[in-house]
This record gives structure tokens, sequence and C-alpha cells, in this order.
């Protein structure tokens, strides 16, 4: 029964971290300025997902790889086969997904060809998050199991990524008046994707393959630079005039710093 009762509040901890992309969807339901939000939004959500890449998943994978028996080269080889996957699967999305590259008009229809480019880096930032969240959910369990506190810890850490990506999520879903629905379906999928993780594992009475954890890990990461390096950092490049987006990455960097005392 203390086992049953241990690993049952080490799943609602995964919910304790998934509630922060809500809190963040709140926040941008309630402020006005919605453009200047989008602009911190993209700043800050840039840096968190860099900080999440350099100092939390590609250690993660130097530690999970250094356990296996075999070369060097065929780790590295391995590693950076998934993380291509990653990076390869955003980009196939970006192939059947609308067109939604600037062009140069003026007036109503640059706007609104602005905007749907804004919702497109919204709604593939939210699925590589919701693959992260899973794995992410996983990790959170199987720390909880051992130890509700260190669980809760780790929950709020994850919890203080989670918030500004949610908030980056939201004013990119936002940008279009016709993403209601597409809105509440990220919304969910994000704040129970993570809990989605750690009941495959609650079902599944153990871990996955060390190589299959790997391999998920590494697409995560490949995804996540993607986002980073091809969506948020382009669409940040045509608003380096805008002090928000100063503040938003000054914001991100406070986030990430915070995240590293948690833990």
């Amino acid at each position: 029964m203390g086992e049953i009762m241990a690993n049952l509040g080490a799943l609602l901890l995964t919910l304790v971290a998934g509630l922060f992309f809500l809190i963040g969807f709140l926040l941008v339901k309630f402020v006005k300025k919605k453009k200047e939000l989008s602009i911190f939004a993209t700043g800050m959500a840039l840096v968190v997902m860099l900080g999440m890449v350099f100092f939390d998943l590609i250690p993660e994978i130097i530690e999970m790889s250094s356990e296996w028996a075999m070369g060097k080269w065929e780790k590295v080889v391995y590693v950076l086969c998934f993380i291509f996957v990653g990076i390869l699967i955003l980009k196939i999305f970006d192939y059947f997904l609308p067109h939604h590259h600037h062009d140069h008009h003026e007036g109503e229809k640059k706007q609104s060809e602005h905007n749907h480019h804004v919702f497109h880096i919204g709604f593939i930032t939210a699925l590589s998050l919701i693959l992260h969240n899973v794995l992410e959910g996983m990790s959170i369990y199987i720390i909880g199991t051992e130890s509700l506190a260190t669980g809760f810890m780790t929950a709020i850490a994850v919890g203080c990524h989670n918030l500004p990506l949610g908030i980056e999520v939201a004013s990119s879903i936002d940008a279009v008046k016709k993403g209601k629905a597409v809105r509440r379906i990220l919304l969910a999928l994000l704040v129970f994707s993570s809990a989605f993780g750690a009941l495959c594992l609650f079902f599944l009475q153990g871990s996955l393959p060390n190589m299959v954890m790997l391999a998920l890990i590494c697409i995560a990461c490949g995804m996540i630079l993607y986002i980073s390096l091809f969506e948020l950092l382009r669409e940040l490049m045509n608003y380096l005039k805008r002090r928000e987006s100063y503040y938003g990455m000054a914001v991100g960097v406070l986030v990430i710093l915070l995240m590293t005392f948690i833990h």
C-alpha cells in the first residue's frame, strides 16, 4: 500500500509541472498589450529553450550514453542521428503545414501573413514540447518514487521552464483569432503530457530500455534546437530594435539561473 501511495504521489507531481503551462496561458489572456507580450515571450522562450538543450538535455544525453559499452564514435553517431531525426520531424511538419513565411505586402495582408507566421511558430513549438514533457514526466515520476520532497522540487524547477514557454505558445496561438479550438487542444496536451509520461512508467512498472530513452531524448533535443535556431531566433531578428526582446532574453536567463538553483 505504501509503495502504491508513493507512486500515486509521484504521478501527481507531474501535474504540478504541467499546471505552469496553464498559468502561462492565463497570463496571456489577461494582458492587454499582446504585441509587446509576444515579442517579450519570444526572447524569453529562445533563451529558456537553449538553456534546456545545453544545461538539461545534453548533460543527460552524455550521462546516459556513458553507461554503454560501445565505442565513443558509435555513441556520437547514434546521438547525432536521432538529434537529426528530431530536426527532420519538424522540418516535415514545416513542409506540410500552410506556407507561413513573410512576404512584402502592405497593410492588412502583411499583418495577416505575420500573424499566421507567429501562429505557426507557436504550433510547432507546442509539438516539440509535448514530446519533451512526456520524457520529463518520466524523470519526475522516477525521482518522486524515491523521494516526494525531491520530486516536488524537480517539478517546480520544470515548472519554471514551462511558465515562459506557456506564455510563448499562448501568445503565438492568439495571433490568429480562429485559433481558439487549437489553443484548447494544445493547452490540454501541454498540461497533461508530463502526466502521460509518468502513467506509461506507472503501468509498465519500470523504465524504458536505456537505448529507447536516449533516442527519445535526442529526438526531443533536435526538435527544440530546430525551434530555437530556425523559428524563434529568426522571428526575434525582426525585433532587435524593440526593448521587449531584450527584456524577454534577460528574464529567460533569470529563469535558467532559478531552475539551476532549485535543482
